[in-house]
């Protein structure tokens, strides 16, 4: 399929490089561009990149390179809307997205997850659950794991359970989930998409490509998931109460059709959120032909995700909590409720378009104090205010943020960083900014 075809690969970090790995051994002719310079790359990057039989353009996208070329994959961080993208249609070259490629590449069976929020939580456990079972599993795509790593050679005896974006279901045309899942959905990167109509049209092409022999699993709780039509897939349905859901919680348990599957209690995380997760997951094993000792099995063995309300750290009696992953203003509603007390809020950082004057009310409920920083720092601060909220302070940035945090707090608080911003004003990602601030909380809690 590519053997001998030249194709760009537009941007480097993992995606890209994993893309032009993965297109070399195929037999590929590969050029790397990236619009970063190469010595300003990250050191692992720059070094997996010259080690690669392949051709590097770095520091602009030349417009030349279009000239020869069969195909462009690309960085789902890279707007479709650039101007080398745009003088791609000129010169009639098609692109897609690291996931189109890495379903292309495999034989596998596909378990896609997709949503606004518990994207990650919910690939993770559904991972968790399905290798419990006889077949071998493997687990990536958005969650930080390039899937075309992963997926490469695989055939149908694996489940590849996969993270996706809207910005990677974008450029994504043949990708054909055999299960897909959809977590919730709540209007997020309008930058990007401009538009909520855009924003599910993205999210609505994980099921283009479905037919009777396959299964849509979506959140009836959510009301703009349980009003779509979801093409030719079977639908089933998951809620936290009983009705017309397929799968759902009652008495204490996670039920299926009318039969109990598995305590909630072997859930260990805690927020009515994560039993949603949970139930999306319970599904996705279901209609898999699981059994439930082996669902319960997973439930139990699942420790939580990185960056997703996870335990930091406690010292001199005060909590720290990372959220980085909270992205969004409705991931951090969602942290929020998840804690009994008042805690002391940091957020901000990059500015997707969202609004967060409809946090007042809950703000006023669960935050005893709002730590702002980054670029939305200030239009967060500003629109709290105007909504009744005072209790905020402006940071220069999250160390800031966190010394200001530390410095009021007392014995038996707890500290939560949920940003309900995207990290690329100061971090390459949330992962990296959820790293900070437990390095932060380290280096606070030795000085003890």
């Amino acid at each position: 399929m590519f053997s001998g075809k030249k194709v760009i690969v537009l941007g480097g970090a993992k995606s890209g490089i994993s893309a032009a790995q993965v297109l070399v051994k195929l037999g590929a002719e590969v050029t790397l561009t990236d619009i970063i310079p190469l010595h300003k790359m990250p050191e692992p990057d720059r070094s997996a990149l010259q080690q690669m039989n392949i051709r590097l353009v770095t520091g602009s996208h030349p417009v030349t390179l279009l000239k020869d070329a069969d195909l462009i994959v690309k960085n789902p961080g890279i707007s479709p809307e650039i101007d080398f993208l745009q003088s791609a249609k000129e010169f009639g070259v098609p692109w897609i997205s690291e996931l189109e490629l890495a379903w292309l590449v495999t034989s596998a069976e596909v378990v896609a997850i997709t949503g606004t929020n518990g994207k990650t939580t919910t690939t993770a456990l559904t991972g968790e659950i399905l290798a419990c079972a006889s077949r071998p599993v493997a687990v990536g795509g958005n969650i930080g794991i390039p899937l075309t790593g992963i997926s490469f050679g695989k055939g149908p005896e694996w489940l590849l359970v996969v993270e996706t974006s809207s910005f990677q279901l974008q450029d994504c045309y043949q990708l054909h989930p055999r299960v897909a899942i959809f977590t919730n959905l709540t209007p997020d990167h309008l930058n990007r998409h401009k538009s909520m109509e855009n924003y599910l049209a993205a999210k609505m092409r994980l099921i283009q490509n479905q037919d009777s022999e396959d299964y849509a699993v979506i959140n009836l709780d959510d009301p703009i998931l349980a009003r779509q039509s979801f093409g030719r897939g079977q639908r089933i349905g998951f809620s936290l109460q009983p009705g017309e859901a397929d799968c759902y919680t009652e008495d204490g348990w996670f039920c299926w059709r009318g039969a109990r599957v598995a305590p909630t209690s072997d859930l260990a995380l805690p927020g009515e959120h994560n039993l949603q997760n949970a139930l999306a997951a319970i599904a996705a094993a279901m209609v898999l032909k699981l059994q439930p000792e082996e669902i319960s099995r997973g439930l139990r063995g699942f420790a939580g995700v990185e960056h997703r309300l996870e335990f930091a750290g406690e010292f001199r009696g005060i909590k720290f909590y990372n959220d980085s992953k909270a992205t969004n203003p409705e991931s951090t509603s969602t942290a929020l409720h998840s804690f009994a007390q008042k805690v002391l809020l940091l957020a901000g950082g990059y500015d997707k378009g969202a609004e967060f004057s409809g946090l007042v009310p809950l703000f006023q409920e669960k935050v005893k104090h709002l730590f702002t920083f980054g670029d939305t720092g200030e239009k967060i601060r500003q629109q709290v205010k105007a909504g009744g909220f005072a209790a905020v302070t402006p940071a220069l940035d999250l160390a800031d943020a966190f010394r200001l945090a530390s410095d009021m707090a007392e014995k038996g608080d707890i500290v939560l960083l949920s940003p309900a911003c995207a990290s690329w004003d100061q971090y390459a990602n949330f992962e990296e900014r959820g790293k900070h601030f437990k390095a932060l909380v380290n280096t606070w809690g030795g000085e003890v």
